[in-house]
């Protein structure tokens, strides 16, 4: 009696597979999860030293960076607790877009903190360049995928 097969089972070698591509493996996965890590522990600060991370950034106004910090660590945690993390990448790049327009918004009132504002938009700006590099990479793992 042949054994019935209930699940597909990757072949070994050249030969193709009939199993799903592992996304565990996917270039950017790492970067995700740093990423995820990062927007939690930036959360954290935002959310519970909302007046230091004002002082820090020069957008004076705590409640809605303690808003921010909730966002960031649902999409951190999303990240991290995601096989396919690439929506909760893209979550960031809207993030950093709100980010980056309430810091331009800053700027027209900066009462001479315009350096904090300034100094806060550039690490804005490169953190969303590598959410952008993420989101894509991991993008396009999942459309490979099928």
């Amino acid at each position: 009696m042949t054994p019935r097969i209930t699940a597909p089972t990757p072949t070994r070698g050249p030969g193709p597979s009939h199993a799903p591509p592992d996304v565990r493996y996917a270039p950017g996965l790492k970067l995700a999860r740093a990423l995820g890590w990062f927007s939690i522990g930036l959360g954290l600060a935002e959310a519970l030293a909302p007046r230091d991370m004002a002082d820090l950034t020069g957008v004076h106004s705590p409640g809605l960076l303690q808003l921010y910090g909730m966002r960031e660590i649902a999409c951190g945690i999303g990240i991290l607790g995601s096989a396919r993390p690439a929506g909760w990448l893209w979550a960031r790049v809207a993030g950093d877009a709100l980010d980056l327009a309430t810091l331009g918004a800053s700027l027209t009132n900066a009462n001479g903190e315009t350096g904090r504002v300034l100094a806060s938009a550039a690490a804005v700006a490169g953190v969303t360049a590598l959410d952008v590099m993420c989101s894509l990479q991991l993008s396009a793992a999942a459309t490979m995928e099928g």
